[in-house]
């Protein structure tokens, strides 16, 4: 089997998932809004009148 690692590299390797899941949500929101946000815009120019 494998030997254990240290509590602190476990911790290191944890936290460097961590950072990496949070930095995927980060950019996964910005560009979700992003998209809506154009989405939006594009179809305030197809239809005048109708504003959201």
């Amino acid at each position: 089997m494998l030997e254990s690692v240290p509590p602190l590299v476990e911790t290191v390797i944890y936290g460097y998932f961590l950072l990496v899941a949070a930095i995927g949500c980060y950019l996964h929101g910005r560009f979700w809004v992003s998209a809506r946000c154009r989405n939006s815009d594009e179809l305030a120019d197809e239809a005048p009148g109708l504003e959201s």
